[in-house]
């Protein structure tokens, strides 16, 4: 499997990105992240998602949907950097893998296809790490 967060961000196929995603969720269990932790970002995440999917029902051409959200998606980085700072768990894995995905968005060329991809990386690995539990 390519586990080229960049590649796969651009594939289309979601298998890898979902197969990934088990992956990771079991290294941030064996860390010792707390699904709170995870939830913190998931629902920032969310909302964006919700603005994202606003931004493309209005206007289906280009990266309109990336360009509601970016300053949101980079404003993620130093969230994660704090809480980094405060939490081991966070810091082990979870922060280098969340920036990774953020950076490959960022500079993607359709970005539009890649947010959409990395809002299914980032749901998959929330449901996983819930199924294998932070106890």
């Amino acid at each position: 499997m390519n586990t080229n967060i960049s590649d796969l961000l651009k594939n289309d196929n979601i298998t890898e990105l979902v197969d990934l995603a088990e992956k990771k969720a079991k290294i941030f269990r064996d860390d010792k992240l707390k699904t709170n932790q995870i939830r913190n970002f998931y629902s920032a995440i969310a909302q964006m998602r919700i603005r994202f999917q606003e931004a493309k029902s209005k206007d289906l051409k280009g990266d309109t949907g990336y360009i509601a959200i970016q300053t949101d998606l980079a404003m993620l980085k130093p969230k994660l950097a704090y809480a980094a700072g405060r939490q081991f768990a966070v810091k082990k894995n979870f922060y280098d893998f969340m920036v990774d995905a953020i950076k490959a968005v960022e500079g993607a060329e359709n970005k539009d296809k890649v947010m959409n991809n990395y809002f299914l990386l980032i749901e998959s690995v929330v449901g996983y790490h819930k199924f294998y539990g932070d106890k």
